[in-house]
């Protein structure tokens, strides 16, 4: 069934412009529906940890029962997304073509706005609920990494961050390293004494024409697509090369043993070819899988049972906060709200999955409530 409420709400959020960092008209926006609906509301200054302008946005809704339910989503968007013009065809939101949707993470903020009004609407006990809305998601889970998960009192949560139809839960994901070699050669006349160089740009494709990457296993990847040289001119040899890329895993051995064999990997090339290497290594986030028995699992088969949904627990691919707040003792999975081809041109909302999502928030509000006793 159409939801107009959520259909206004999400072309009113999508056109507004925003950007990682600079999230600010959004989170003005959200701070003012939020004190509408009872809330308190905070702010933090997590932007100033990135280079950014704005702050995660907190706020809570003290409940009538004795439990705690935190929900997430983010307020930022990849680039591409000023200017959004949506458009409707066959039960679909499109961009016009020229800019992403922005779906993600929109989506996702309308349905965490809608499944709480419904459930306030309701007028019946609820627990006490925390909503999370991050910034610089985008930019590497930097509003998330920027929280102090102390002041979460919620055991469970549901970051709606998550490609897919309604129904499809997240409940493992990949960690993720930034990784990087840095090639040290030796200038020289490129026609006159090619000898005497020690060509960078040579040994860095050496390095990568004979590093393992793409799919690894069927649990980890590696991807190394920015590569660039310090020499602008033809006629001398290259002293300096570098490239980067990352490596993820569900399996935090598995990355670590990636991590070893790269730069084992690129200091042998290196050598054998008398140059210098200085490898780059930065973890983004640790992997998680949550098992079905878990609580959070629990609660989302309650949850779509009430509004007779299947739903389908599965492994993603990407990195999401849900990353952060599980590795910090916030046990907390994906949810889907309704789109895909996300971060292009080509991104899309399934209305009716995006118009159930908010129905399976308010159900998620309701199935833990019903674990609680009153406060």
């Amino acid at each position: 069934m159409r939801n107009e409420r959520m259909y206004q709400e999400f072309l009113e959020l999508v056109t507004i412009d925003c950007a990682s960092g600079k999230e600010t008209p959004i989170a003005e926006k959200l701070k003012a529906k939020l004190t509408e609906l009872g809330f308190t509301v905070t702010q933090d200054q997590a932007g100033e940890t990135f280079g950014g302008e704005c702050g995660n946005v907190y706020a809570v809704r003290e409940g009538e029962l004795g439990g705690s339910l935190m929900f997430s989503s983010h307020m930022d968007r990849v680039p591409n997304g000023l200017g959004i013009h949506p458009v409707e065809k066959d039960g679909v939101l499109y961009s016009d073509g020229s800019t992403i949707l922005a779906a993600d993470d929109i989506s996702g903020v309308c349905a965490i706005l809608e499944g709480v009004r419904q459930a306030l609407e309701a007028k019946k006990p609820l627990p006490r609920l925390e909503l999370y809305f991050s910034v610089g998601e985008e930019a590497g889970l930097c509003g998330a990494a920027a929280t102090d998960a102390a002041i979460f009192k919620s055991r469970i949560g549901y970051i709606v961050d998550s490609p897919g139809t309604i129904g499809r839960f997240i409940t493992a994901a990949p960690g993720r390293y930034e990784l990087g070699a840095e090639i040290i050669g030796r200038p020289a006349h490129a026609g006159n004494e090619p000898e005497k160089g020690i060509n960078a740009a040579k040994i860095m494709c050496d390095m990568i024409s004979t590093l393992k990457q793409g799919r690894l296993d069927p649990v980890s990847t590696s991807n190394f697509p920015i590569l660039s040289t310090g020499t602008r001119v033809p006629n001398v040899v290259c002293d300096f090369a570098s490239f980067r890329g990352e490596a993820r895993s569900r399996d935090s051995k598995t990355l670590l043993d990636y991590v070893a064999y790269f730069e084992e990997h690129c200091k042998k090339v290196a050598a054998e070819n008398g140059a210098e290497v200085k490898i780059i290594k930065k973890e983004s986030f640790l992997p998680f899988c949550i098992a079905e028995d878990n609580e959070v699992v629990s609660v989302a088969k309650a949850a779509c049972a009430k509004i007779g949904l299947t739903p389908r627990f599965e492994a993603g691919g990407g990195g999401m906060d849900a990353n952060i707040y599980n590795a910090r003792g916030l046990t907390t999975i994906g949810v889907a709200s309704g789109y895909s081809k996300n971060h292009t041109k080509e991104e899309q909302l399934e209305l009716d999955s995006f118009f159930q999502s908010g129905d399976l928030i308010a159900a998620l509000i309701t199935a833990y409530g019903e674990t609680c006793t009153a406060d």
